[in-house]
Parts: structure tokens; sequence; C-alpha cells
């Protein structure tokens, strides 16, 4: 049986960017020879299809051989990247199976877009069968920034037309929204509105947090904008064949507010910022994933950026909640930002956005306070830097203050990933987790079913005690280690 590959350097444009052609040269030489080299240590035929791309062809054997040793080739290459002074790394896709070379192939292809969309510095393997389920390999450092301003303005234009092709817009986040998730909503809600769109967001009242709370209050103040937010029992009601759904903060149809609202819906639309994980919708119209950006609002913001002109007023509700919810996602822009992320916040604010709304927003009562600091206090630590929390069996926490208990726990000094367990509402166990790029917990929580990013990811997981999920955690953090 044979499988296809495709290899590619992550950031082969910033490599050369202000590189002279003999320092080009010499890296184009570099990258050859190391793929060489690899290539023949595993008998592998290869090409190189561009100045970035490597297509090879192996056999299920030789690539057995090479998921045993956990693909030990991503390390090479950063080790001897990092000797010469570069910010080199690869990623992978590669596929096998009993079908067509066409589809092995497009599945292999696949494959590697997933890796990129997650960042990075890692190998992505499925078997070339829609009942398989891709496994990863890597994915130990941070993702760098791909993000463009010319796809930016692409992804703004895509979905403009998106909306010009549809007369409903129906926006919906993750369950339990955070305020990035609601942000973003009200942020595409407002584009719809440019485009002059009937336009909707789908809330479940029984999943509101203590924040969320606060901003529907404050929403009130607002009665154009407090009248788009509808159940999704109204959604159903109120969609046709005319009608776009656009997920907001999240890809996995699994974490949807309403999977009714989810199954209606042919036409889909994604915009998150986190790494992707297996579940995806089946063909959306949009794909805007990039997991280096510091927040959905942050991509939201960007996108109606390039859709507003000199004129172009938009709410203060609006702008706030955008700027609320890059706030939360960069715990007060103290992690995943870039440049990008501060010319945003300066054009929400000067776009009218408050920052002592925001500050009101995003505020802890006295209650959620108390429970912060006794999760804080039932931590232990399983290393010398990192910590796992485990709260009373009998008590029932939202994810907003799990999360910021494990916030509460990184910042503290010596402590490298923190890890909150608590009993969470629908009889689920739930996993906050944070590190400070020491470890990455994104692939922690996804070996438990869950995702995130490189420093900051959860799960949820069904029919298990504190104490079993608690094992569950230090069975993938003892295994994390001998790898």
């Amino acid at each position: 049986m044979s499988a296809i590959g495709l290899i590619s350097i992550d950031n082969y444009d910033d490599l050369i960017d202000k590189k002279d052609d003999k320092q080009i040269s010499y890296l184009n030489s570099l990258i050859t020879t190391l793929i060489s080299d690899w290539a023949s240590e595993n008998h592998i035929f290869y090409k190189r299809i561009n100045s970035e791309r490597f297509l090879f062809v192996a056999k299920i054997e030789d690539i057995e051989k090479m998921k045993k040793g956990n693909f030990e080739f991503l390390t090479r290459v950063r080790n001897i990247a990092e000797k010469n002074d570069l910010a080199l790394t690869i990623s992978m896709g590669i596929s096998y199976g009993e079908e067509s070379l066409e589809t092995i192939g497009e599945v292999a292809q696949n494959n590697l877009d997933i890796a990129l969309v997650r960042g990075g510095d890692q190998v992505v393997l499925k078997k070339a069968d829609e009942e398989a389920k891709p496994q990863f390999f890597g994915g130990n450092t941070d993702g760098t920034p791909k993000r463009t301003r010319v796809r930016s303005r692409a992804m703004s234009t895509t979905l403009k037309k998106i909306f010009a092709d549809n007369k409903k817009v129906f926006i919906m986040g993750h369950r339990y929204p955070d305020m990035d998730a609601l942000g973003a909503a009200f942020g595409v809600a407002y584009m719809a509105m440019m485009s002059e769109r009937e336009c909707y967001i789908i809330l479940n009242p029984k999943e509101i947090t203590a924040d969320i709370e606060r901003v529907l209050e404050e929403l009130k103040k607002y009665p154009d904008l407090e009248r788009i937010v509808i159940s999704g029992e109204e959604a159903v009601t109120l969609s046709n064949e005319e009608s776009v759904l656009v997920m907001v903060d999240y890809h996995k149809p699994s974490m949807s507010i309403s999977q009714k609202v989810y199954d209606v819906f042919d036409k889909i639309a994604v915009i998150d910022h986190h790494r992707r994980g297996d579940e995806f919708p089946d063909k959306p119209l949009l794909t805007y994933i990039e997991s280096t950006a510091s927040s959905a609002s942050e991509l939201v913001a960007e996108l109606i950026q390039y859709r507003s002109t000199r004129k172009t007023q938009i709410p203060k509700f609006i702008t706030t909640s955008l700027l609320a919810g890059i706030y939360v996602d960069t715990k007060n822009f103290s992690v995943r930002t870039t440049g990008r992320t501060f010319d945003i916040a300066g054009y929400l604010k000067n776009q009218g956005a408050d920052t002592s709304l925001v500050q009101y927003m995003l505020s802890t009562d006295l209650d959620s306070y108390l429970m912060i600091s006794e999760l804080v206090s039932k931590s232990k630590h399983y290393k010398e830097d990192i910590v796992i929390a485990v709260a009373d069996d009998k008590r029932v926490y939202d994810s907003v203050t799990v999360a910021k208990a494990a916030d509460t726990l990184l910042s503290i000094n010596g402590i490298h990933a923190a890890f909150v367990i608590t009993r969470q509402p629908s009889k689920l166990i739930g996993i906050s987790a944070r590190s400070t790029g020491k470890i990455n917990v994104q692939v922690l929580m996804e070996a438990l079913g869950g995702g995130g990013h490189f420093t900051n990811a959860a799960t949820q997981i069904k029919d298990k005690s504190l104490d079993e999920v608690k094992k569950m955690l230090i069975q993938e953090l003892n295994k994390l280690e001998r790898e």
C-alpha cells in the first residue's frame, strides 16, 4: 500500500524576506539537503513542487516506522534551524489507503491544510476513508503569524458576496459563549446590516454566564440591536433556503449553541481563531481560521475595517463588545498579541469603543471571586511547575469562572501550566488548561476530546467522575513527558 505526502515550509516568505540572493540560495540548499537526507533514510521518492512545497510517495511500512518515532524529522529540522539562527519549521499532510491515487492525494492536501491552519510545525496523517480519524504529531511550537492583509481583505470581500447571495444571516457561537464569541457575533451582524440583510444572533437563555448577563443588560439601551438576539427555536422557524449560518469563535458542530439550528443550514461560513480539529462542517462557503490571531473579535473587527469608509460610524455597543472580546482572549493584551492586535484595538477605540464599559462588562462579582479563590486553594503540584486543581464534586461551575481560576494559577511565579477540573452543567466534567508556552495544552486537551490553542485549551467529558478525569489528565501528561 502506498502513501502520498506533501511537505510545506511553514514560513518560507518570512524567511526569505530582506535576504539577498546568496542567503536565499543557501537557505534553499539547506532545505533541500534536509529533505533529501530524510527521504533517502526512509526510502522515499520526493520532488520539489515549488519554492516552499514538496511532494513525496512512500510505502505505508515506511510511514508506520516514522509514526513510531513521532516523526522526529520535525524536531531535527527545528534544531538545525536554531543552530543557523533561522525560524524554520515544516508541516506535512500524509494519506494512504485502498482508494484511487487521486483521492489519496486530495486527502493528503486537506491534511496539509489542517496542519497549517493549526499553526504548522506538525504532521497530520489520515487514511483516505471517510470514517478514519486524523492523527496529529508535533505541534510543539506556537504558530508563526501567516495572516496577511491581502488575505483578510479577500475574506471580507468573500463574506460580503455570501451576504449578497442570501437574504437572512444567522450568527451562532459556541455553548456558554464568552465575550469573544458574543463580540464577534455582533461584529458579523453589523457587516450583515451594512449589506442591508436581515440578521439574527442566536443565544440560549439557559446557557448565559454572569458577564454575558451584564452585557445583555447593557444591550437593553440599544433596542435595534436587542431585537436581533433570538433563541434557537426562533432561528429554526425564521430560516429558509435563502439563509446562511455564520459560526464564530468555534468550528466544531458539536459545540454549537443549538444543534438543531446547525442541522437546518446547508450554507455555512466559519470565522475562528482556534486550531482546527477533526470535527468540521462539510464544505463551508467560507473558512476563515487563523490560529495565530488573538481572538475571533480581532478577525471580525479587521473584516469590518475593510468594509468601512470614513463616513462609517459603527455603533458604540458593537465596537465596545469587539474590544471586550479581544481583552478577554488576550488577558488584557498580555498573551497572544501581535502588532495587528494593537492596530485593531486602536481602530475600535477610534470608532468609539468605551474602555470603561469594557471593564464593567468583564468585571468579576464577589461570589465569582470567592469561587475562583476556592478553586485556586484546591490546587496541587503535579510537578514543580505544573499544578492541577480539582473542585468539590458537589458544586457546579460555569466555564468563565473556571477559566479565570486557571488564569490566576498561571500568573503565580514559577508555574508554567495549570489545569482546573470541575463539574459543569449538563452533567459534564470540564478541564480548563493554561500554559506559558512550555507545554502544548491544546494537544493534551485534544487527546481528551477537546481543543483550543497552544497556550489556552479546554475539554468537556461525559460519564466520568472528577477523580477519573484527573487520572486521565495525568496519564496524558505522563505520556507527553515520555515523548
